[in-house]
């Protein structure tokens, strides 16, 4: 069932109004609920607004021209007619099954590639410039550490504890992010079918290329994402605890991985990258009462959630711990490909050229859904 703005808005009002009186007899679980799904319809009545505006400022259609008649189509226009003579012939339409085609309108805009649903893991990463591709030190894992010294027994000085600290070193490799669209001539004029094809289609198409690589890269002469690089910590659900509800189960191992964070890098996570149907299971989940654990306010157990597509399972993280290293800002150039030259068109080219350094692979835990969903089976 579709509802329009007014009924949305009421359906808010009705739910708001509610949540005063829950709190007034105590009903603080039900207060919470109700304040999760007015959260819900604030974002839907966003959408359902935008596309009201959407639909009132296309329904501009001009006025229909005037369409002669059947008696017109065979006298011809009032202000030129002669009279008629003998032997006179005109043909016509018959009027019983003259068809009045309505009114059109041709839009000349360019419907645009919509901009991104989520957010997604790279943009929550920082990004500092580079020249090329870049070495650095990778930390390591620790061996040892300070201790109490045993002094002297026996005559015999004890030793004392040794502490290596290690680095490795790894590299950075700059990798280009590429793609053309082929256009004729003519739009090149058109400044309008430019900026749609430019802004709206190849630079959302970069980002979300360049995203994609940083999450899942394996180029060895190029991005190798996270997810790909050695050092980060494989969660295995199966040595844990962990509820059998596959919804509950997800929500319990978020905080351990945090927990696995906080132990190995000495680093607390600020963010968890999600597949949007673990979100939703996540969302879904409900205690043995009936409520939902969870109210969908963009938090899970103090990290900012953010939902991609291209995270098969739940990676909790540091941000601050990689970053991006853009070598050059993105160019648009303009060229001919292949019989281009005699066929009236030019391609539009957008490139990027970026890296990825892990400086703390340890800040980074990955639990896959496969093994996430497998756990979950074997505890039901």
């Amino acid at each position: 069932m579709l509802f329009n703005s007014k009924e949305l808005w009421a359906e808010r009002q009705k739910l708001a109004d509610s949540i005063g009186g829950l709190v007034a007899e105590g009903k603080v679980d039900e207060a919470r609920i109700a304040e999760g799904q007015v959260k819900q319809l604030d974002i839907t009545l966003e959408q359902v607004l935008a596309d009201e505006a959407a639909l009132r400022d296309s329904a501009r259609i001009a006025e229909p021209a005037a369409r002669a008649t059947f008696g017109e189509q065979i006298l011809g226009p009032r202000d030129a007619f002669d009279g008629i003579e003998f032997g006179f012939k005109a043909e016509a339409a018959d009027p019983s099954v003259v068809h009045v085609p309505g009114p059109t309108e041709v839009e000349l805009e360019l419907p645009g590639k919509p901009a991104d649903l989520l957010s997604n893991f790279a943009a929550t990463l920082p990004s500092v410039p580079s020249s090329g591709s870049v070495s650095f030190k990778q930390r390591s894992r620790q061996i040892g550490g300070p201790d109490t010294w045993g002094g002297v027994a026996d005559g015999k000085s004890a030793k004392k504890a040794k502490v290596i600290y290690t680095w490795k070193d790894a590299v950075a490799n700059k990798e280009a992010i590429a793609g053309y669209v082929p256009v004729s001539k003519d739009t090149l004029k058109d400044y309008a079918d430019l900026l749609s094809i430019i802004e709206g289609d190849l630079l959302i198409d970069l980002g979300e290329k360049e995203n994609a690589k940083i999450l899942n890269g394996s180029n060895s002469a190029g991005i190798v994402g996270v997810l790909n690089t050695p050092g980060i910590i494989e969660f295995d659900p199966a040595e844990f605890d962990l509820v059998a509800a596959v919804g509950g189960l997800y929500y319990e191992a978020i905080r351990c991985m945090r927990t696995e964070v906080m132990k190995t890098a000495r680093r607390v996570p600020t963010h968890v990258a999600l597949h949007p149907d673990i979100k939703t299971a996540i969302d879904l989940y409900k205690t043995s009462t009936g409520l939902y654990q969870v109210l969908g306010d963009g938090v899970i157990w103090g990290m900012v959630v953010v939902e991609d597509f291209e995270c098969d399972g739940i990676l909790v993280y540091a941000p601050a711990c990689a970053k991006k290293r853009p070598v050059h800002n993105i160019t648009v150039e303009l060229g001919y490909v292949n019989e281009q030259f005699i066929e009236n068109e030019l391609s539009i080219l957008a490139e990027k050229t970026t890296a990825l350094q892990v400086v703390y692979p340890d800040a980074f835990c990955y639990a896959s859904k496969a093994k996430l969903d497998a756990a979950a089976g074997k505890t039901s």
